[in-house]
């Protein structure tokens, strides 16, 4: 009954037509965008009077960093943050003389570069515009897009790198992570498909469970092209039927019980 299925958690939904997206799977890291990365200097030799700012913390462009005291004019001056962002590296303390070394590094992280790893014949697969989902060990797949496609491979590994610029408010991705993401190929539309997660198999057959009311009957299925979500059909099923995607294995149960009682 439809009481029963709601309790059990059992969901579906309509049989349509759908988009297959073919994918390849890269792997790569997160990278700061050099456009968004400062190196702050003193502007003259001098002596470290203050520090303003601690790593890790978060300044505004203008902000004062530190106070030097010039060798040559004995005046102090300030030095200031060129950009928005978090401090990443500092390397001063008080009383000490400046170089030409960075004082601080100022990272706006805000938006990242991502840099994927293509190797041998996936080398042409893979072109600039295509739609990539970026997704680290710690975050859901994020969607972005291939805006650049090195003409230089690395010598050692033989790999190309790819480019995906994504925002990044939210600091899900930090330089240096490790990140996987999958390359659209090709999409194909199928004029029906039902959810790859809806399959069972029932005496050898990939098959779904279709509802009619408060009755449920199996589908055996002729499949043709699929992708992580969805799977063409090409055979067996008509479109606008409403079929099980949740919990299907509870219809399945059913339906072998019911099949194992007529047996005997």
């Amino acid at each position: 009954s439809d009481a029963m299925a709601a309790a059990a958690h059992i969901e579906t939904e309509t049989a349509t037509a759908r988009v297959i997206r073919e994918s390849l799977t890269l792997t790569g890291y997160v990278q700061t965008d050099p456009n968004r990365l400062s190196k702050v200097r003193a502007r003259f030799p001098g002596i470290v009077k203050a520090v303003k700012k601690e790593l890790g913390e978060s300044v505004k462009a203008g902000d004062v960093l530190a106070t030097v005291q010039s060798n040559e004019s004995l005046q102090t001056y300030t030095i200031q943050a060129p950009i928005d962002g978090m401090i990443v590296r500092r390397e001063l303390q008080t009383g000490e003389a400046t170089g030409d070394t960075p004082l601080f590094v100022i990272a706006d992280l805000s938006s990242v570069w991502i840099e994927f790893d293509i190797f041998g014949t996936n080398l042409n697969l893979v072109q600039s515009g295509q739609k990539v989902m970026v997704e680290a060990l710690t975050t859901e797949p994020v969607e972005g897009t291939i805006s650049w496609i090195s003409p230089l491979a690395a010598h050692a590994s033989q790999s190309v790198n790819a480019r995906v610029e994504l925002a990044n408010e939210h600091l899900l991705f930090r330089p240096g992570q490790f990140v996987r993401g999958q390359v659209t190929i090709v999409e194909h539309d199928a004029p029906l498909a039902v959810r790859a997660s809806a399959l069972q198999t029932f005496r050898d057959f990939d098959v779904v469970y279709v509802k009619y009311g408060e009755t449920y009957e199996v589908r055996m299925l002729t499949l043709g092209k699929r992708d992580d979500q969805w799977v063409e059909v090409l055979g067996g099923l008509k479109p606008g039927v409403e079929y099980v995607t949740g919990n299907s294995y509870l219809i399945k149960a059913d339906i072998e019980k019911s099949g194992a009682a007529l047996d005997h």
